[in-house]
């Protein structure tokens, strides 16, 4: 039997929507194109993923506030896991500095620990983080395309890079003040371990034990993703450009009866436990650390929100509840038809 280079294409095509999990996109139109002018990396089927939320639906807010400790991600006073210490030695320059100081971006120092009575075992942060179970309502408008075009990471600039991606993303904080992200450019960011699939990923697992995101968020399926530099527009004034911009569509992973957070060992959610029932959701998370020419800078977010301490918020981490995957398209190589189809329970179905 003989096969055309279309067949090829298509099932090479197919193969990546397998990536991101074909039973969990039932319902969702996949669009397979071969289209020349879309390069993407050696042999890579070039994935899109288009995500949006009217602002009439349910959003939050994030707080700062204290996160529960996971054994299986931190282990225990008797014997620790996941410190953050190994790869703070490793880094150099910028990145070992920034990580000196914002360690929970790749661990969580023994010290930031609190534990139970007798000391047995782990029980909160010690810090206040932005992957809190504490959050507030609030109003928010998202479209979202990822635009995946190579697999892995490269040698060179942070943004030296093929994938790309287009924002528009407007909220409120529980204030009333106006937020606009202004997305510019993708990067690959510079942190061991971090793999982030030449800077917007798709069809992967991110945070927890995985080594790619904070470990203070659950190991969790992440439908994409992307890290970028951007501008940050506070009640329609740009305060800030070069901010750390990390967008992420993922699994639900906060809980029904309290938006609290899950631990790496009750995911996943079932349709009962996970908010609103809700299959999945978007984060956006800008870090309090700026990117400039010589490399990260700890700096915080420019919000407008005050805490009641009488400081601003220093980070913005927003949640989109109730958002829609419009569309996933997979590229192939070769100029040619296109084909839609919708996937139903792990197939793919030709329309």
């Amino acid at each position: 039997m003989t096969h055309d280079r279309r067949e090829f294409l298509q099932l090479g095509a197919l193969a990546g929507v397998g990536a991101l999990g074909g039973d969990r996109l039932a319902g969702v139109p996949i669009r397979i194109e071969q289209d020349n002018s879309q390069s993407t990396a050696d042999d890579w089927p070039g994935i899109e993923v288009h995500v949006t939320q009217e602002l009439d639906k349910t959003a939050h807010w994030v707080l700062p506030g204290r996160r529960q400790i996971s054994e299986y991600v931190f282990g225990t006073p008797e014997n620790p896991r996941t410190t953050g210490q190994h790869w703070v030695n490793v880094a150099e320059g910028p990145v070992k500095r920034l990580l000196q100081e914002q360690t929970f971006q790749v661990g969580l120092p023994v010290e930031q620990r609190r534990t139970d009575s007798d000391g047995s075992a782990y029980t909160i942060t010690d810090i206040l983080t932005g992957y809190s179970d504490s959050a507030r309502e609030a109003e928010g408008r998202l479209d979202v395309r990822y635009i995946d075009r190579q697999p892995y990471d490269t040698p060179g600039e942070p943004g030296d890079t093929l994938d790309t991606a287009e924002v528009e993303a407007q909220f409120h904080d529980p204030a009333g003040n106006r937020y606009e992200v202004l997305l510019d450019h993708i990067v690959k960011p510079p942190f061991p371990p971090w793999e982030t699939g030449g800077g917007v990923v798709t069809g992967t697992w991110l945070h927890g034990v995985t080594g790619t995101g904070t470990p203070l968020m659950p190991r969790l399926f992440n439908y994409a993703a992307l890290w970028g530099v951007g501008a940050l527009r506070v009640n329609g004034e740009v305060v800030e450009k070069g901010r750390v911009i990390h967008f992420m569509t993922s699994e639900n992973v906060r809980k029904a009866d309290s938006y609290a957070l899950a631990l790496d060992e009750e995911v996943p959610l079932s349709e009962d436990e996970r908010f609103l029932g809700h299959p999945h959701h978007t984060h956006l998370f800008l870090p309090p650390i700026k990117a400039t020419p010589e490399g990260p800078q700890p700096s915080p977010v420019p919000t407008a929100f005050e805490l009641p301490n009488g400081e601003t918020q220093p980070f913005v981490h927003f949640m989109w509840d109730e958002d829609v995957i419009e569309e996933v398209v997979v590229r192939g190589g070769d100029g040619g038809t296109g084909e839609t189809t919708t996937s139903e329970g792990g197939t793919t179905k030709t329309e």
